[in-house]
């Protein structure tokens, strides 16, 4: 039974032929990645539904992606009363603040900022000692997706839409995953504090 409280994040998919992706995140721990695919109709309400489970667990927050799909997911938890554990995780957030694991890394937004923790996270040289179980989607979207250096030196990803023209999907699973570390907690905190923050 996992010790620390799950960090849930959550990409909700459309009525495409993409799914919507769950991760829960124990600290180091991922046992799986919860799916759903709606078959071509719009779902949403059964989405928020599979979120209820975790978030009626003790300290369970739930990170959910709300350019698009996953902002009337968000609005629904919030009706219900979630409004103390569901957390709008918007991408395109700035984050000029916040730095990679060395302090040595800046991002040209939320969305470097949270696949960079990822990557960080996943890295044996930073002793988190990762689990994440067999995904071949996962590992097929971690290793395709692209970053590069901006002229001011800030870490930009590569658009979404590259990537799913090489992979003919959407990243949705990596995308759940990096919201695990959106730093809702940096609010209210000093410069260096946040400098020195680890999601």
């Amino acid at each position: 039974v996992p010790l620390k409280p799950c960090k849930l994040g959550s990409d909700v998919a459309g009525m495409g032929r993409d799914s919507s992706v769950l991760c829960p995140r124990y600290d180091n721990y991922v046992e799986e990645f919860v799916t759903h695919q709606s078959g071509g109709k719009a779902d949403h309400m059964h989405v928020v539904g599979m979120h209820i489970p975790y978030l009626n667990k003790k300290g369970c927050k739930a990170f959910i992606d709300t350019i698009g799909e996953g902002a009337g997911v968000y609005s629904r938890l919030i009706e219900l009363g979630y409004d103390k554990s569901a957390y709008s995780c918007k991408y395109s957030e700035g984050a000029a603040k916040l730095h990679d694991i060395t302090g040595e890394y800046s991002f040209a937004n939320m969305r470097a900022y949270c696949y960079w923790s990822l990557r960080d996270w996943l890295n044996p040289k930073n002793g988190f000692y990762a689990a994440l179980p067999p995904c071949d989607k996962f590992a097929e979207e971690a290793t395709e997706t692209h970053w590069k250096f901006q002229s001011n030196g800030s870490i930009i990803i590569e658009p979404k839409e590259d990537i799913k023209k090489r992979i003919k999907r959407s990243p949705d699973y990596m995308d759940a995953l990096a919201n695990t570390f959106y730093p809702y907690d940096i609010v209210g905190m000093s410069d260096e504090e946040i400098l020195n923050y680890i999601p």
